[in-house]
């Protein structure tokens, strides 16, 4: 990136220039930057990008709810069950060792979110089953956060209240984070939503649709870095605490109710090291974890009550070490070698039991992943574009699996800047998880089930648990995938992905269906009568699995209306109406750069070979002026040292240089003894002495660049410096939008359940695994935000779906409507819309959430068209439509 120096610019360019910045015409000075630091650079573009702006703008309060607001972009829709769950995380570029090394940190720290796809994670020694979320957080940072939480239902009977408590410091050489959490949500019957329980109609009050939970958290995070040795370090210590009550009914007797009580203690520590070793860089995590948990299960002859104890003691840890071993033709070849040490165990008591059960696992596993670029656009191979190859290879061995193998070889073929291609084969076996092999066996009374062979509402016990007896699972997919940055709709990317996936042995929770009993009719049992009196949930393995998956997703941001004049925004200039990205990126105050047009000239002048002219079409139209000769062309020379400038080795120095130079300034005091003498002595007056109002020039300038605080915090606080909270440049006024919109087709999902069959055809109904599984689904996360005030909309799709009955007299088959729901969250920052930046307004912001507008109800039906009991809108979503209120105050 660069900063060229318009006439409004010129003097701040002046006073920050040393005897090494190139001087392009007389007066005139061009201050060079480079990339944030931290952020990715890999032969894949990023899927979705977030700046400060649009990050604010989420009215999120933590990197945990900026999380979930992007989702869309984040879910790995292509691969079905293999990219379920959080994607994999990078703070600044490097590994970490877990979530809770980051999760509480506020909005306001980060400078920029990346989200790339799956096969990124690879580089990081993890396998190609999430997408990457690269975080990038401010240099200079501080801010003690505050936040209070309260939901509840429209319709009542219980609610939900939260209070948090953040700080946060980052400085030059580390940071450190404390966090404490609290969070209560009260019990919720049937009979407070007018729900009859089928043969007890007394006992509705006994039974709960919402358990009674507390949970409360405390957490610390440091990180340090030793400058002159690029060492860096974290180290995290988490205290959680929960509790939960549930009501199942009334025992035999009839008087006495069940209840179902748990309480789970956890206790976490992690570290993670980053140490560079020459031209290489070892990254090094370890996880530990200790879990208590215990469940009282009261008996259903009111004898008293039985208990299922766990115990688990985990710890993992990896190292990657990652470097460029090779110089090829058309660029570096990237080498990531990871090795790791997992170790598991679970005890498990159930007073229902005579034998306990204890189940440890021990891992070695190691890995090598190998990106080798085939063709660089413009050079040789390249007349097509880039090309690139990936290959990874691992083994894993366990104590209880024996060994173990993995795979992966793909292609990336980037035919031009705007269009990236990709073609992945993945193999690979996997465990099953302790968890499901030893969980303890928790039985579920009185659960109200839909008996699909009489097509009646029961009451059954449901139990789930562990399975000691399931097998290792073959996986074999093939991910095929696009992504293209339209033309004709700035920041606006497409992506599209195929996924086939194919897997033996597959462990699976799976659902009471008619299938699943024929299935397994050892897991259904029934009385004399045929009546439903239990079902076994606990995991099992299905011989084959096929799926299909087509993901659509659509990513956008932007500005709406045009660009105002520069003599609209600013008296000392801003960037020129119609300039590239104007506002975009993290914008500053009057005179600040914007780094988003910046890495547009960069790149325009970097990414063209040597000897061709770059598109001058990116460039600003003062600094395109300056690259033409007489008659109007371009003049060879003067783009050959802009080149030099902008490409050379000495503009990452420079930017350096300038970054540490707009710290000092920004600093509160300055610190004037960092400067350079060249500046210090044009920022005194003629009695030598520092004059007031140069520095005050300074710092208007420079510290809006990177959203510094001249006032407060230095590298990035809320609002001082210019920089709006909800949307960079003040002085530019136009509402800002952002868009993430993820579509799933499934085309396939068929169960095998032995060689030669039967095959099950889940999406016709035929279902061994959980829910209803639909053909089409979507999520959406769209807002829009001005001067202070924004509103966010998130919105699921569910399509229609199935469930067939069985051929058994007064069997039905369920019919599941498609349904459409949307919540919505209103914020404002008070101390922005009121102009205070100081006070008790200063950082309060106050959000208001409406979830499930339209108070959306899935409709399920049999044959005949009648809601079974079991299904009933009530009982599937007891919520409904739900208030909550967030005030928080960023001190």
């Amino acid at each position: 990136m660069a900063q060229d120096a318009d006439a409004g610019e010129q003097e701040a360019g002046e006073v920050q220039a040393t005897g090494d910045q190139p001087r392009v015409e007389d007066g005139d000075i061009l201050v060079f930057g480079t990339r944030l630091k931290g952020q990715l650079n890999v032969d894949r573009p990023p899927l979705a990008e977030y700046d400060e702006a649009d990050i604010a703008a989420l009215g999120a309060g933590s990197i945990a709810d900026i999380v979930a607001a992007i989702a869309p972009a984040t879910n790995s829709g292509a691969r079905g069950s293999r990219g379920g769950g959080r994607p994999v995380f990078l703070i600044n570029g490097i590994r970490v060792s877990g979530w809770r090394e980051f999760r509480s940190y506020p909005p306001e720290s980060v400078a920029k979110v990346e989200v790339f796809s799956e096969e990124v994670a690879q580089r990081f020694g993890y396998s190609p089953d999430q997408r990457v979320v690269n975080i990038i957080l401010k240099p200079n940072f501080q801010s003690l956060t505050g936040e209070v939480e309260y939901e509840q239902p429209e319709d009542g009977g219980f609610s939900r209240n939260e209070q948090e408590l953040t700080w946060l410091k980052i400085g030059e050489k580390g940071r450190l984070n404390l966090n404490a959490q609290l969070e209560d949500r009260s019990l919720l019957t049937e009979a407070e939503r007018g729900l009859v329980t089928v043969g007890s109609p007394e006992a509705a009050e006994f039974r709960s649709l919402v358990s009674d939970t507390m949970s409360a958290q405390l957490e610390a995070n440091y990180a340090r870095a030793v400058i002159e040795t690029g060492t860096s370090f974290n180290i995290n210590g988490t205290v959680a605490r929960s509790e939960s009550r549930s009501l199942s009914g009334l025992a035999v007797d009839g008087t006495t109710p069940l209840e179902r009580r748990g309480d789970s203690d956890s206790y976490s520590a992690a570290l993670s090291v980053n140490q560079p070793l020459g031209g290489w860089v070892a990254t090094f995590t370890s996880d530990a974890n200790i879990t208590r948990s215990a469940t009282e299960i009261d008996r259903n002859d009111a004898s008293g009550f039985d208990t299922a104890l766990s115990r688990t003691y985990t710890t993992v840890n990896k190292l990657t070490v990652n470097g460029f071993p090779l110089q090829l033709p058309a660029g570096e070849l990237s080498t990531t070698l990871d090795l790791g040490f997992d170790w598991k165990h679970i005890e498990s008591e159930d007073s229902r039991v005579e034998e306990d059960l204890g189940l440890t696992r021990r891992r070695f596993n190691a890995g090598l992943n190998v990106v080798a670029p085939i063709a660089r656009r413009g050079e040789g191979l390249g007349a097509i574009g880039d090309i690139s190859l990936t290959a990874t290879g691992g083994v894993e061995d366990l104590s209880d699996f024996g060994t173990l193998a993995n795979w992966t070889l793909g292609a990336n073929w980037s035919p031009t800047e705007k269009l990236s291609l990709s073609a992945t084969r993945i193999w690979r076996e996997v465990a099953p998880s302790l968890t499901n092999l030893g969980s303890p066996r928790i039985d579920e009374l009185n659960a109200t089930v839909f008996d699909y062979r009489s097509g009646e509402t029961v009451l059954a016990t449901l139990v789930t648990g562990g399975n000691p007896d399931l097998l290792a699972e073959t996986q074999a997919d093939w991910k095929f995938g696009a992504n293209w940055e339209l033309p004709f709709w700035k920041d606006t990317r497409l992506s599209a992905d195929y996924g086939i996936n194919r897997s033996r042995d597959v462990t699976s929770t799976p659902a009471f269906s008619s299938a699943f009993e024929q299935a397994f009719p050892d897991r259904v049992e029934r009385d004399v009568d045929g009546s439903l009196l239990a079902v076994d949930r606990r995991p099992l393995t299905l011989f084959e699995t096929r799926s299909r998956i087509l993901s659509f997703g659509l990513f956008s941001r932007g500005q709406i209306g045009k660009a105002p004049a520069r003599s609209e925004r600013s008296g000392r200039g801003g960037p020129p109406q119609g300039a590239a990205s104007s506002g975009q990126g993290r914008p500053g105050g009057g005179g600040g750069f914007d780094p988003a047009r910046m890495q547009a000239m960069r790149e325009a002048f970097c990414n063209t070979p040597e000897g061709e002219t770059p598109d001058l079409s990116q460039i600003p139209e003062m600094f395109r002026a300056r690259l033409l000769d007489a008659d109007g062309n371009p003049d060879p020379e003067k783009i050959a040292a802009a080149r030099a400038r902008f490409c050379g080795a000495e503009a990452d120095e420079r930017g350096e240089r300038f970054a540490a130079m707009r710290t000092a300034v920004c600093a509160d005091p300055p610190k004037l003894d960092d400067l350079p003498e060249e500046m210090l002595a044009r920022l005194k007056n003629e009695d030598g002495e520092i004059d007031p109002e140069k520095l005050k020039a300074l710092r208007e300038r420079m510290c809006s660049a990177d959203g510094a605080q001249p006032q407060g915090q230095p590298g990035g606080g809320r609002r001082r410096g210019g920089m709006s909270m909800f949307g960079g440049d003040p002085s530019d006024t136009r509402p800002r939008y952002f868009l993430s919109l993820n579509h799933n087709i499934t085309l396939e999902s068929e169960v095998l359940l032995a060689e030669g069959g039967p095959l099950f055809d889940q999406l016709d109904g035929f279902v061994l695994g959980g829910g209803a599984p639909a053909r089409h689904s979507s999520r959406l996360e769209g807002g829009i935000f001005w001067q202070g005030y924004g509103m966010r909309l998130s919105g699921r799709y569910t399509g229609k779906a199935v469930v067939r009955g069985g051929n058994f007299p007064g069997a039905s088959d369920l019919f599941f409507d498609d349904i459409a729901t949307f919540d919505i969250r209103l914020f404002t920052n008070l101390g922005e819309v009121f102009d205070k930046e100081d006070g008790w307004m200063d950082g309060l912001t106050v959000s208001v959430l409406v979830d499930n507008v339209f108070d959306g109800q899935r409709r399920v039906t049999d044959e005949n068209g009648v809601v079974p009991d079991a299904y009933d809108p009530r009982r599937i979503n007891p919520t409904g439509r739900y208030y909550g209120i967030d005030i928080r105050k960023v001190f």
